[in-house]
């Protein structure tokens, strides 16, 4: 993948900060972890809106440490065609596999606002793709030389996030890693947006609610009811 690797002067401030790409992921996750199981069952918003701006900045400030470049990060639009016909394809097989699993349970289960979502949920689908290809797995890369092994581990810290949702966990774990993949051949955050909110909006509405419990995650997954 281009621009993952990053020329630095040993002994300098700027080295020292970005020595352990490797960590920064790790400490974003473990904080993650920490608002979704701790700091946000609070419901004390003195201390969940810092701790959750904190959370926010650390993948900006990840990719200006490590003078990361916008077409690095999957903002271009120069390789949309190639990335576009790839994502497309798997998420097709993404779409088919979804719909057969509702179709197993006695679904698909549409309901209201389905089309609204399918406008809006990409926005949510975007952020989550910075998160983890523009910031989580470019770390991982500068420390891991195998892609693959790279990718499986974004998709692990990405699957954490969403327990104990296991349904949730299971198709993110799967997700994640093969838009890891796509993300390598083509690095491009626009497609892979809209891949991951339409794949997450054709779960919700076509598996049974008692499986996703609205998608929740952390303690409140537990407190979901019909």
């Amino acid at each position: 993948m281009d621009g993952v690797k990053t020329k630095r002067q040993p002994g300098s401030l700027h080295a020292r900060l970005t020595a352990r790409p490797v960590l920064e992921p790790l400490l974003f996750v473990a904080l993650a972890l920490l608002y979704v199981w701790i700091v946000r069952p609070t419901r004390i918003d003195w201390l969940r809106i810092p701790f959750l701006a904190v959370i926010v900045v650390i993948p900006f400030a990840s990719n200006f440490l490590h003078r990361d470049r916008a077409r690095d990060l999957g903002l271009r639009l120069d390789n949309l065609r190639g990335s576009a016909r790839e994502v497309g394809i798997a998420t097709l097989i993404g779409a088919v596999l979804i719909l057969a699993g509702g179709t197993l349970t006695g679904g698909p289960y549409f309901r209201s606002r389905m089309l609204e979502s399918f406008l809006v949920y990409p926005l949510w689908g975007l952020a989550q793709q910075y998160a983890m290809q523009s910031f989580t797995y470019r770390r991982l890369r500068e420390g891991i030389a195998q892609p693959g092994l790279a990718a499986a581990a974004t998709a692990l810290l990405f699957a954490s996030v969403h327990w104990p949702n296991w349904p949730l966990a299971l198709v993110t774990l799967v997700g994640g890693y093969v838009w890891c993949r796509l993300f390598e051949r083509h690095p491009n955050l626009f497609t892979l947006a809209l891949s991951h909110g339409w794949l997450a909006v054709l779960l919700r509405y076509s598996w049974p609610a008692e499986w996703l419990h609205n998608l929740r995650i952390g303690p409140g997954y537990w407190a979901w009811m019909p």
